[in-house]
């Protein structure tokens, strides 16, 4: 009686075990280039270009985005540090490097626990954040130069699609000492096409 009961329990260890699985292949499944929300950065000079965003890989993190352009957060803010053959980064309403949005979001990438495996390729954007871990808030960078040594330290959540030549020709301009652009590249307005899909309001920390 024992070994039967043992028996029965694993079978519905293994049942659920089985759902669990399918479920998670279901959801994922679920995301391809068909309905990844689409975001547009205009810049003030009339040109543009496209990113499309990986919920699979940082669901909050691609929240957090969203619903800061959604905000106008981004919106007459600069590219304020531009490093050639690196990254081109953005976000920060002071223009400087040291600032955010209000609170910060858990950064999602290996080393903090998130299966995020998206590789810092050229072309992928990526939370910019300090050493604490989960620092991150609005400002972000678009890889220029293949930079896989980042890979599992930050959160990727996208790749430029179209225009990466307007973001390399935004890495070329002239910078000074601290790799701020001498004349602004300033973010007109962005735009995000959630391809009819609803999407939650981020988890934030205060």
């Amino acid at each position: 009686i024992f070994v039967k009961k043992v028996v029965f329990c694993l079978s519905i260890v293994s049942v659920l075990l089985f759902m669990f699985i399918m479920n998670k292949s279901i959801e994922i499944s679920n995301w391809n280039a068909d309905n990844h929300p689409i975001a547009t950065v205009y810049l003030s000079n009339d040109t543009s270009f496209k990113v499309e965003l990986y919920p699979e890989e940082a669901p909050n993190t691609v929240n957090n985005f969203i619903e800061l352009v959604e905000n106008g957060f981004y919106d007459g803010l600069t590219f304020h540090r531009v490093i050639n053959d690196f990254v081109i980064q953005g976000g920060d309403p002071l223009g400087n490097g040291m600032g955010g949005a209000d609170y910060s979001i858990e950064g999602e990438f290996i080393n903090n626990g998130h299966e995020n495996y998206l590789s810092h390729e050229e072309g992928v954007i990526s939370m910019a954040r300090s050493y604490d871990v989960n620092s991150a808030s609005s400002q972000f960078f678009i890889v220029t130069g293949s930079s896989t040594y980042l890979d599992g330290e930050y959160a990727g959540f996208g790749k430029v699609i179209e225009g990466m030549d307007i973001v390399n020709s935004v890495e070329t301009v002239n910078v000074d000492e601290s790799d701020k652009p001498l004349e602004d590249v300033v973010i007109e307005s962005m735009k995000v096409d959630l391809k009819g899909i609803e999407y939650e309001s981020p988890e934030k920390i205060i």
